[in-house]
């Protein structure tokens, strides 16, 4: 069974949608948890009314406590031997579970990942049947690493969930929890197994009032707040081969706070971020399975931010507006 989890605030004109995509997927065996995160619309009365229809679905309703305290709710619950997220505003192919679901069955994949196609609102999209399998392929360690996509969600995807990989949600990281959970559950595989399917499965709905247009830079540090207090494991004496890519991304998200923190003059962020930086550099040159290459590059990202900067230029262009506006103070 597939236990399916989607977080819900106030988004009566898309719950439906979203909701009878799934159910009315080719593969049955699901129980889908839907958490009504404190919704002041009318989204607990679509709930119930698809509940009176179908009673695979199963509704927690509670007072808002933000997104991961939304998901554990649901995580909290599941019985499945597999776990989906799915946002309340997006929706699914028809065949989205069998498919996923028939990779993991023929690969032993700890997880698997499926495309995404971002949908604006009105827009219309085939979900046209496919014949015979849909084919996957197997994701190494530096493809999961450089890809931005398979390692910043949590939706398009299915994870065999069993007492090894329990993990919740950080209920204080606001931002990147979703590239968190991700890394942490394959932090406890010896050696993950993940696979992805090139065909765009899941419909990401793109609309101006998403949470995820309204994140703050300060919050960049959450991560590293947790990983120094949580998660550090720079010998990978309780962890798997692969815990390498939550240290550097942490490192990472830290660097990017720190820079933005330069540009706003943010004294005591700055003074925190290279406190963290310090502990994350010790972690570094520690670690066994990072390579030489990366260990020096960012390691002088880390001791000279003027590197980074010139990083992050050639990487976005278009910061040197950015650093502008600030400076005129346009933003």
């Amino acid at each position: 069974m597939i236990s399916v989890i989607i977080p819900i605030y106030n988004v009566e004109p898309y719950l439906e949608k979203c909701l009878a995509s799934i159910l009315t997927n080719t593969y049955r065996d699901l129980e889908v948890i839907c958490v009504n995160d404190g919704s002041t619309d009318g989204s607990l009365n679509i709930l119930q009314k698809f509940q009176k229809q179908d009673s695979r679905i199963i509704i927690i309703d509670q007072d808002n406590r933000g997104l991961c305290e939304a998901r554990n709710s649901g995580l909290d619950v599941a019985t499945g031997e597999y776990i989906a997220f799915i946002d309340s505003d997006d929706w699914v192919h028809p065949q989205y579970f069998e498919s996923l679901l028939n990779c993991i069955e023929e690969t032993g994949a700890d997880m698997v990942i499926c495309n995404c196609q971002k949908v604006f609102v009105n827009e219309n999209v085939n979900l046209s049947f496919t014949h015979g399998t849909i084919p996957y392929r197997r994701l190494d360690i530096h493809e999961f690493y450089k890809s931005y996509y398979p390692k910043r969600m949590v939706w398009a995807r299915l994870y065999r969930y069993n007492d090894t990989n329990r993990i919740n949600f950080p209920p204080d990281v606001s931002h990147a929890q979703d590239s968190l959970y991700n890394l942490r559950i394959i932090a406890s595989y010896k050696q993950p197994n993940i696979y992805m399917i090139d065909e765009p499965l899941y419909y990401y709905l793109q609309r101006p009032d998403s949470l995820i247009h309204s994140r703050s830079y300060e919050t960049m540090i959450q991560s590293a707040n947790w990983y120094i207090e949580n998660g550090r494991d720079p010998h990978h004496v309780h962890t798997g081969d692969w815990c390498w890519l939550l240290l550097m991304f942490v490192i990472r998200a830290t660097l990017s706070c720190r820079y933005q923190a330069t540009l706003w003059k943010n004294q005591e962020l700055m003074q925190h971020t290279n406190a963290l930086l310090q502990t994350l550099h010790a972690d570094l040159i520690r670690d066994q399975y990072i390579s030489l290459k990366d260990k020096f590059v960012l390691g002088a990202m880390i001791r000279f931010p003027k590197i980074y900067r010139q990083f992050r230029i050639i990487e976005d262009p278009t910061m040197k507006d950015y650093e502008r506006r600030i400076r005129e103070g346009l933003v």
